[in-house]
């Protein structure tokens, strides 16, 4: 992408299973930018994000996650937004048990990213940010 280049941002609709990781996987996958350790970087952490919102939830039809991706000259960012998780993000990383997806969950975000946060009450957005 060029320095001067706008950033261009994708948003993905995922259903609020423990199928929408793969399914953001291969979302995130296929977007110009995203490669190499920065991709595998990328891949990894939306994954733990997407547990974050997944991990107690009973499938049902009408609960999603929005998934979005602004990919900039300087940096990527990932945003995963959804209902409030049963379990808050801040006791999650704080957490000593392993998440039941799998996983070091939140923990891995805090230690790979350059920024991350939480923000919402009602709705929840877990968002990162990498170095390009």
């Amino acid at each position: 992408m060029p320095s001067g280049a706008p950033p261009s941002e994708r948003v993905v609709e995922l259903p609020a299973t423990a199928a929408a990781a793969g399914m953001a996987r291969r979302e995130l996958a296929a977007i110009p930018g995203i490669g190499g350790d920065l991709g595998y970087k990328v891949l990894l952490m939306a994954s733990e994000l997407i547990a974050v919102f997944v991990a107690n939830v009973e499938p049902h039809p009408d609960r999603v996650l929005r998934l979005s991706v602004v990919v900039a000259p300087k940096h990527v960012r990932i945003t995963v937004a959804g209902d409030t998780p049963e379990v808050s993000p801040d006791a999650q990383l704080h957490s000593r048990e392993t998440p039941s997806l799998g996983g070091m969950g939140l923990q891995i975000v805090e230690r790979m990213a350059d920024r991350w946060g939480v923000q919402g009450a009602d709705s929840v957005e877990i968002w990162f940010e990498l170095t390009r």
